[in-house]
């Protein structure tokens, strides 16, 4: 009995690997057509990604006949640093700009996060009645468009004496950059094994010092990835600044658009501003990177 029973199990062993070898094969050319696929894939998205970056330097840096001629002259004579040189000869109200538009994105982004963070943490930790529903409800104010409010919200700064300043254009930012840090920074908050916030407790830690000691240590990559998240939406901004600013807090926007002339429009000075303007953030997602990257994949692990 025990040589029969030997004999089917070499029997089966036998069937078996001709069977995995077959599901290899087939198995090879999948594996395979799917690599391509999704490196396909992902040259699309980085192609589509990076074109108009691509696209807005190229622009920079040709003359202003080659850049509107159609199509666009692209032969090696026709480019220049003639639009920089523009741009910088600017200076006296681009500069301005561009330092009024880092004061009043670190300016938001610092209250944002400091606000945020809290309110988050409190939303998905503590027993704050009602706390989903607010949470709920800050979100939904994102489904206002700007245009609805922006009169109100010019009638009460103007009388309030906060038009054309730091803290009025910062008030505004905050109205729609707060709530999305407080929902994203609440997600993240509540992924913290709650073991961690007990331990804290166990040893006499106080709510304010588990939030300060535990969890904002923990979550540094995710609070960077929402402080770069908005401090673009500060930088970018450009609807109400057009509308809130004169001339003392007029941010870089409103600056790369008034190369619009009436009569004329300066396309490649204009470019070439934009360009500059975009080194601020290149180099702040550079010098982050590594937060940023952490935070994200967090969040899609979290998520």
């Amino acid at each position: 009995m025990a040589m029969l029973h030997r004999a089917d199990a070499r029997s089966a062993r036998a069937d078996v690997a001709p069977r995995q070898a077959e599901t290899s094969r087939v198995r090879g050319p999948v594996r395979f057509l799917d690599d391509v696929l999704v490196r396909i894939a992902l040259l699309v998205f980085v192609l589509w990604t990076l074109g108009p970056v691509v696209w807005m330097v190229v622009s920079s840096l040709l003359e202003q006949t080659a850049l509107t001629s159609v199509p666009p002259d692209l032969s090696p004579s026709q480019f220049t640093l003639d639009n920089y040189r523009g741009v910088l000869a600017t200076g006296g109200s681009l500069v301005p700009a561009f330092r009024n538009s880092l004061i009043v994105a670190f300016l938001t982004t610092g209250i944002a996060l400091t606000l945020g963070s809290a309110a988050a943490y409190a939303i998905a930790r503590l027993d704050v009645p009602g706390g989903d529903k607010l949470a709920l409800m800050a979100l939904a104010t994102q489904m206002f468009p700007g245009i609805v409010i922006i009169i109100p919200l010019f009638i009460v700064l103007s009388r309030l004496g906060l038009i054309d300043t730091y803290a009025g254009l910062a008030t505004v930012y905050l109205s729609f950059i707060l709530p999305i840090v407080i929902w994203v920074l609440k997600g993240f908050f509540e992924a913290i094994p709650p073991d961690l916030e007990k331990a804290a407790a166990m040893d006499g830690a106080s709510t304010w010092q588990t939030f300060t000691r535990i969890a904002l240590p923990i979550s540094l990559p995710p609070l960077f990835a929402t402080g770069i998240f908005a401090f673009i939406e500060s930088w970018n901004e450009f609807m109400f600044a057009i509308i809130l600013t004169r001339v003392h807090t007029k941010t870089a926007p409103i600056a790369i658009s008034e190369f619009a002339g009436q009569y004329q429009t300066q396309v490649g000075q204009m470019v070439a501003a934009a360009t500059l303007a975009s080194v601020p953030v290149i180099l702040l997602a550079i010098v982050f990177r590594r937060y940023i990257l952490m935070g994200f994949a967090e969040g899609a692990i979290k998520g």
